[in-house]
């Protein structure tokens, strides 16, 4: 007997009800508007405040992209649509939720770097439209799916080093058609590398991981470097190079018992005798001046990124070694293959070498065991290595940067170098207060400077202080950058540097209390190995170095005009690195082409200030002039900071006249001192 219409009237409700359970989740995904995508993506961080901008309130319904919608902080947008997430070094944490993300239908890159995400990879191989994504040094663990590349048909850049992934690297890695850079260093991964890698790849890292067996012959056009800290990874079979990690038999377990057992008994004999005496080491004074050399030269030190309120917090030395746990609440993983890291690392510097050498008191002195005892912070990387703030007992914060690559000169070189550099003095340069020296890794200290640098106040949480970055406080930037710059090429190409600065950009520009700009990280050119570390200076990417010829004192001149650039649009360069932004040159020169040079100013600047087009205008052909590719045409730095100052000077006497609400600005005392100080 067939069912009834009563039956009938009951299967349709409970069929729609069904097929609404399974249609509608992804329904609700796809048809979410951006700014409601936008506001469930920060549902599923935690610690989301520094991206409290991202609110409805005043929106008006309005996408963060249209015309009039306030600032949604690291939303990048393209033709009115979101095209990117930059929301790197944020402090989030949870999860990323992708079905959020799949409601943009532009979005083109995502950067969660240096945040705390934590758990599996994400699902992001649902977003096929991707080119970029950069998730570089979060706590992701866990495998690489196999269908994680073969969907992702349009990736070119994809960076995942300094995470907790394991497992093999997938073969299925060649079928990333499109991709260009890959970065899986600072991992766990294990195993052989796949048999091949994309096509298209121009930029491989796998460095500091647990691979072994042979290097395949397709990913030897990739420098050594990129395959380096994996023990049995053999990028050319040598004789006496074990290219697989021994197998553990029962023979070889019962001799590690023995083993162990000889060495349990020695450390009682040892604790006997140490009792016996009173606590005096009679026969162990070797034992014991090592192990005082190791907690005198080398004790451990908290290590947390900037904000970070976690309790357990990684514990490792300044210089690389890695621990086992901390007093402070480390935990007991320390870091990631932490014996044979500490191990790698001891035999490529030959042990610790030496104390804190000062080169500049100001800050007064101080050893490196005031630094090993003193808290540290994560606060960036650079193309130098990783940048710490520490502040040690006698309050004073310092910043401890880590450099790998600076290996160029000899010891006695680069030491002659840094005591050059620590006694330079200049009301708009940092010089160092003193360096580490070993054989691989350098530190270098610095003062700390809490504003931070001009690229965070331009691109960063655009708080108070980006507020108070107005026309008149840019110029004052501006000249004293450019005025920096004409002091170093003064000084140190007499002293035989052929690209003084070498690292002239936002980034190393920072901000003193009064927005008085000092210049870090320059006279590092002689210094650095280009053959390991070919882009960690900014002045190797000027054009003439980028067609393969010798970077020069103008190379200098052309970071010169990227500042000036990004100070006039407020855009973030993508001169800088890979994570997006704007090509400057490019943009200003086809405005410039199309007589359309007023688009290119940043509009907060321009609504606020009318008056100052003509002289944005003069400062633009500045930079224009030197970001010129043609050498013979780009003015030499002196030639380029007199042209900057001269610009500023009657900027300044035009917002003297036009503006009497800046004149409290433009008396102040360095306000006054752009206006009359030349350059020698």
């Amino acid at each position: 007997m067939g069912p009834s219409p009563h039956h009938h009237h009951l299967l349709l409700p409970l069929l729609v009800a069904g097929i609404a359970a399974v249609t509608l989740p992804a329904s609700t995904a796809q048809g979410m508007s951006e700014t409601e995508a936008l506001i469930h993506l920060k549902k599923s961080f935690s610690n989301s405040s520094s991206v409290s901008s991202w609110l409805l309130t005043d929106n008006g319904g309005r996408s963060p992209c249209a015309p009039g919608s306030h600032e949604w902080h690291g939303v990048v947008c393209a033709r009115g649509k979101v095209a990117g997430l930059r929301l790197s070094g944020l402090q989030l944490g949870g999860t990323i939720d992708v079905d959020a993300l799949s409601s943009f239908p532009d979005l083109r890159s995502v950067s969660f770097a240096g945040n705390n995400f934590t758990g599996p990879l994400p699902s992001f191989h649902r977003l096929t439209a991707l080119k970029s994504m950069f998730l570089s040094d979060n706590k992701f663990h866990g495998d690489i799916p196999d269908e994680f590349f073969p969907n992702l048909n349009h990736l070119k850049k994809l960076w995942l080093d300094g995470n907790e992934l394991s497992g093999p690297i997938p073969a299925s890695l060649a079928k990333a058609e499109q991709l260009i850079e890959l970065h899986l260093e600072r991992n766990k991964f294990s195993g052989e590398l796949p048999p091949a890698p994309p096509p298209a790849l121009k930029a491989f890292d796998v460095s500091d991981n647990d691979l072994d067996g042979v290097v395949p012959e397709a990913f030897r056009r990739f420098d050594v470097s990129g395959f380096r800290r994996n023990q049995y990874l053999c990028y050319v079979p040598t004789p006496g190079q074990p290219c697989k990690r021994p197998e553990i038999t029962p023979e070889s377990t019962s001799w590690l018992g023995v083993v162990l057992a000889m060495l349990l008994a020695l450390v009682i004999v040892v604790v006997v005798v140490f009792s016996a005496s009173g606590g005096q080491p009679a026969h162990v004074h070797g034992y014991d001046h090592a192990h005082k050399g190791d907690t005198e030269e080398a004790p451990p030190v908290n290590m947390v990124k900037q904000g970070s309120s976690t309790a357990q917090k990684r514990s490792m030395s300044w210089l690389g070694r890695r621990t086992g746990g901390s007093s402070a609440g480390g935990t007991g993983g320390g870091h990631r293959r932490a014996s044979s890291a500490a191990k790698v690392d001891d035999l490529s510097t030959g042990g610790v070498t030496g104390d804190l050498v000062i080169v500049n008191d100001c800050k007064g002195v101080f050893g490196l065991t005031d630094l090993m005892k003193a808290a540290a912070q994560m606060i960036g990387s650079g193309g130098l290595g990783s940048a710490y703030k520490a502040v040690m007992a006698n309050g004073v914060a310092v910043v401890v940067k880590r450099a790998r690559d600076m290996n160029r000169a000899t010891r006695v070189a680069f030491e002659a170098e840094m005591k050059r550099l620590g006694g330079i003095r200049h009301a708009n340069l940092l010089p160092p207060l003193a360096y580490h020296y070993r054989k691989d890794e350098k530190l270098l200290v610095y003062e700390y400077i809490p504003k931070g640098s001009l690229l965070y106040v331009l691109h960063g949480d655009r708080g108070v202080d980006y507020a108070a970055l107005d026309w008149p406080t840019r110029l004052k930037v501006t000249a004293g950058v450019a005025r920096g710059a004409a002091f170093l090429h003064a000084e140190l190409a007499a002293a035989g540097h052929d690209v003084p600065h070498g690292n002239l950009k936002s980034s190393n520009v920072l901000l003193a209390p009064d927005f008085e700009p000092l210049l870090v990280d320059f006279g590092y050119s002689s210094l650095v190995n280009y053959t390991e570390s070919p882009t960690s200076m900014f002045s190797r990417r000027a054009p003439e170095c980028v067609a393969g010829h010798p970077a020069s004192a103008k190379a200098d001149v052309y970071c010169l005009g990227i500042v000036l650039l990004e100070i006039l649009t407020g855009k973030f360069p993508s001169q800088y690195n890979a994570n997006g932004g704007t090509d400057l040159v490019m943009w200003a020169t086809t405005a410039q082409a199309d007589g359309h040079e007023q688009d290119l100013f940043d509009q907060a600047i321009v609504t606020a200030c009318k008056y100052a087009l003509p002289d944005m205008k003069r400062l633009l052909r500045i930079a224009m002039e030197c970001v010129e590719t043609d050498l013979e045409r780009r003015p030499d730095m002196k030639q380029a900071a007199s042209r900057v100052e001269e610009a500023v000077a009657a900027a300044l006497a035009t917002v003297r006249q036009e503006a009497p609400s800046h004149a409290a600005v433009v008396r102040d005392e360095s306000m006054q001192r752009v206006t009359s100080a030349g350059i020698s």
